[in-house]
């Protein structure tokens, strides 16, 4: 079947199901013509392809992970970079953990009563600039990059994982970072500065009933009156949306002449400080970051002036795409962090702990792992056990500098729209496979309530006279550790839709519109066809002949480093190679083959693997053995999953030596990586059971 032919049967006169003439139709309105797609799922689909392309825009230069499958990469364009930020900001994040550490010691990080951040907790960040780090100097704020964010996001996701969400959302999705890119003058110099004060929290309202995957769907409609809008329809669930804040609206405009599906816009909410007759917002009651106010609101012909509009009509999605490209670092460093929390709470032993500062407690190895019996003798001596262990960790260690690298890459004006979903994807499935294990280490324990997080939910902050309180971080918190599989994209929609459209929308609009373009208006495309096959050709010749890629610039490039980072690049040029072979195979229903393009053993999930091990490579600076060896597992274990293996004999071990060497407290690994983790008690913890029973 060539490009030009249907699978359904199409008008003989050349027109669309519209009556339009082909020719007057877009490139992608054509091909998805040409390929039987019905009007709605056309406006659908180009309605975000529309949206991506128009988000590359705000970017410059290449997608260095395109590269890697496409062309000649140089790897250091994938390096996480030096932290390094400058005095002030160091000096504002310093001053931040500090204070919040102080809080959280004394019991006061948090209103129980309100299920939120106590209100001096709020306004002590306020006044140490806690909020204006990512806002401009000269807008009041101290002008951190956004590869400054990663250590604080990590640090701030273990004082409490709401509030790196709180920072995330006010300044990665809105509206900080919409008004920094996309804001007139007049608009940054009226908000920012408010912003950086923390006098206006910021939330991002793209989410609606029905609107989550698919946000070509929008139900939330402007339509101009005057010299303002009036705004009706609902936005559900919303993060860190209060009252009296500022909530950036993604909606659709009417009236505006826009096409369907490129009608969208950005507008910004002054959220008021209560209920009004064409406002209501309630409160909805979470599992997870719930010390956040987390809202659904409904509009019914809220005024809102015109001038509050951010960016151009039409443009609204893209805007939203360009925000979230920034945004899934944040989530893949918070995924790490929770997994270093995870192991530290199933090895460190909390009732053998010394003081190591004001701030933090030092553990002895041991914990759960070590007085846990399992056929006589303690669970964590099982090479299973040790596997999963040593598995969480190296991918906890390679998730960490993928949410870097995409910071980096951002920070740059680069949008590697691949590596963010790569980097998303493969840190939440981390998140997620490490929090089952560990449920599953613990055992029928990780059901129990955990009754000081039960009781401080009513308010209670102390428990009764002569009784104490059985915890249970684990089983309880399994919710957060699964919603960051789905925020900011269900990992199955990035896995199986964005991916393939992004791998491939640049092969798309230089080679394939073309041919469609030519095909749909009755020509033979045959010099269109002929580039695209010499493209290819050049490709699989390159995929098949030694590469040693681009090392220049690459720091402490060692044989070793030199030899995982030529194997990665190699490997990404073989995934390269399927996807074109894919492409060529399937032609126009190529981006439907969900199962080849992405996840469970697809190209990109074979991508995540070799770009984790790849980014780890680079990045790696220290000389111990121990990082050494998780080098070699991440590179064994993406070598296996090229092959459609998902582990060896070999591998297993790699993982359980790991293991091993992690609950060892005079490991590197321990001593690097979760002894300051402070721990929770231990649910019904059998040296304590008298004091329970």
């Amino acid at each position: 079947m060539s490009l030009g032919e249907s699978h359904t049967h199409q008008s003989g006169n050349g027109a669309s199901p519209e009556g339009k003439p082909l020719a007057n139709q877009d490139a992608i309105t054509l091909i998805l013509l040409q390929a039987g797609k019905s009007p709605e799922e056309i406006a659908s689909l180009a309605t975000l392809d529309d949206a991506d392309r128009d988000a590359e825009k705000q970017f410059s230069g290449e997608a260095p992970t395109l590269t890697t499958l496409f062309g000649n990469a140089r790897a250091v364009e994938l390096d996480a970079g030096v932290f390094s930020p400058s005095p002030e900001v160091a000096s504002v994040m310093g001053a931040s953990i500090e204070f919040l550490l102080k809080r959280k010691k004394n019991g006061m990080l948090l209103d129980h009563k309100k299920m939120l951040f106590h209100d001096e907790t709020i306004s002590g960040l306020a006044r140490l600039g806690f909020f204006g780090l990512a806002i401009p100097k000269k807008y009041a704020g101290s002008g951190a990059k956004l590869g400054d964010l990663g250590p604080l996001l990590r640090a701030l996701t273990l004082i409490h994982p709401d509030l790196a969400v709180m920072f995330e959302v006010h300044n990665f999705l809105g509206p900080v970072t919409p008004l920094i890119d996309f804001g007139t003058d007049e608009q940054k110099e009226y908000y920012l500065p408010k912003m950086a004060r923390g006098e206006l929290l910021g939330s991002f309202a793209l989410t609606e009933p029905g609107v989550g995957a698919d946000p070509s769907k929008l139900a939330l409609t402007a339509r101009k009156d005057g010299d303002q809008y009036l705004v009706s329809g609902v936005k559900w669930p919303i993060t860190n949306v209060i009252y009296g804040g500022i909530c950036v609206l993604v909606l659709k405009l009417e009236g505006e002449g826009l096409p369907k599906g490129r009608d969208s816009a950005m507008m910004i909410l002054e959220v008021p400080k209560a209920d009004t007759p064409n406002f209501r917002m309630v409160r909805n009651r979470l599992t997870a970051f719930d010390y956040l106010w987390n809202a659904r609101f409904r509009l019914i012909d809220y005024p809102i002036p015109a001038k509050c509009l951010l960016g151009p009509p039409g443009k609204g999605l893209a805007q939203a795409f360009s925000s979230l490209a920034k945004g899934r670092g944040g989530i893949c460093v918070n995924s790490a962090a929770k997994i270093f929390r995870l192991l530290a709470q199933l090895i460190q032993d909390p009732l053998t702990s010394e003081a190591k500062s004001e701030y933090s407690h030092k553990h002895k190895a041991g914990g759960w792992v070590l007085f846990r019996s399992t056929f006589g003798k303690p669970i964590g001596e099982a090479t299973r056990i040790q596997a999963w262990i040593g598995r969480a960790v190296a991918h906890a260690l390679a998730s960490r500098v993928l949410g870097d690298v995409c910071f980096r890459l951002a920070a740059n004006g680069v949008r590697d729209e691949t590596m963010g979903m790569i980097a998303k994807v493969y840190s939440t499935k981390a998140l997620l496979q490490t929090a089952i294990n560990a449920y599953q280490i613990q055992g029928g324990r990780s059901v129990h309530v955990d009754e000081r997080r039960a009781a401080m939910r009513q308010g209670i902050t102390e428990p009764e006279p002569g009784r104490e309180w059985i915890e249970n971080y684990i089983g309880e918190n399994m919710h957060e550790f699964t919603i960051a599989t789905v925020y900011e994209g269900p990992n199955p929609v990035l896995a199986d839709v964005g991916a393939p459209n992004a791998m491939t929308r640049s092969i798309r609009a230089k080679y394939l519109e073309p041919i469609g373009v030519a095909e749909a208006n009755g020509k033979s495309a045959w010099k269109e066809k002929f580039a695209f096959g010499w493209f290819v050709a050049k490709n699989v010749v390159a995929s098949i002949l030694p590469i040693r890629g681009n090392l220049d610039g690459v720091r402490n490039l060692t044989p070793q480093k030199s030899r995982w980072i030529r194997k990665a690049l190699r490997r990404n040029r073989v995934l390269g190679r399927r996807i074109l072979m894919i492409i060529a195979r399937y032609q126009k229903s190529f981006i439907e083959q969900s199962f080849l393009l992405g996840d469970e053993e697809g190209v990109f999930d074979q991508l995540c693997f070799s770009t984790a091990s790849l980014v780890y490579a680079i990045a790696l600076d220290k000389t111990q053995p121990d990082y050494a060896l998780i080098g070699e597992a991440l590179d064994l274990e993406a070598d296996l999953k090229l092959k459609g293996r998902a582990s060896s004999p070999q591998l297993f071990q790699a993982w359980a030596e790991i293991g091993k060497r992690l609950m060892d407290s005079q490991s590197t690994l321990y001593k690097d990586l979760i002894e300051d983790i402070e721990v929770s008690g231990i649910p019904l913890d059998p040296r304590r059971i008298d004091h329970l029973v």
